[in-house]
C-alpha cells in the first residue's frame, strides 16, 4: 500500500516529466523556426548570385560561348534556390550526406576551397599593419625608466 510521500513523489516526477517535455518541444519549435530563416536566408543568397552570373552574362559582348555558358551557369543556380527553398532541412541534409559518401575526394576539394575562400575573405579586410616607420609616436611622452 502506498504511503503519502510515495504519492507525491510520483505526481512531482510527473510534473517533472511534463515540463521537460514541454521545454523539449518548445526548443524543437525554436530550432525548426530558426532552421527555416536561415535556409530563406540561403535560398536568397543563391539566388543572387545566380542573378549575378545572370548579369555578368549580359555584359559579355563579343563572345557568344561564354554567354550562353553563363546562362546555363545562372539557370542552374536557380534550380538551387528553388531546390533550397522546396526541401525540408532533413531532405536536403540527406542529399548532402549521400553526395559527399559517393564523392569523398570532390567533396574535400570543395570544402578546402571554401575554406580557403573564406580565410582569404578575412585577411584582405583585416587590412596591412602600418610599419613602424610610418608609426605615429606622440611627443610628449617621457622615456621609460631604467630598471
Amino acid at each position: 500500500m502506498p504511503n503519502g510521500a510515495q504519492d507525491r513523489r510520483s505526481r512531482e516526477g510527473g510534473a517533472e516529466f511534463g515540463d521537460r517535455r514541454s521545454f523539449a518541444e518548445a526548443l524543437r519549435d525554436q530550432t525548426q523556426g530558426y532552421v527555416g530563416k536561415r535556409k530563406a536566408d540561403a535560398a536568397r543568397i543563391v539566388s543572387d548570385v545566380g542573378d549575378a552570373i545572370r548579369d555578368t552574362g549580359t555584359n559579355v559582348d563579343g563572345l557568344p560561348q561564354l554567354k550562353e555558358f553563363l546562362e546555363q551557369a545562372a539557370l542552374g543556380v536557380d534550380e538551387l534556390a528553388e531546390t533550397i527553398s522546396r526541401r525540408s532541412f532533413g531532405e536536403l541534409y540527406a542529399e548532402v550526406h549521400a553526395a559527399v559518401r559517393r564523392r569523398p575526394g570532390l567533396a574535400t576539394a570543395a570544402a578546402l576551397l571554401a575554406g580557403l575562400a573564406l580565410i582569404r575573405t578575412l585577411n584582405s579586410q583585416k587590412g596591412s599593419p602600418v610599419p613602424r616607420s610610418n608609426a605615429v609616436v606622440p611627443v610628449d611622452v617621457p622615456p621609460p625608466p631604467d630598471i
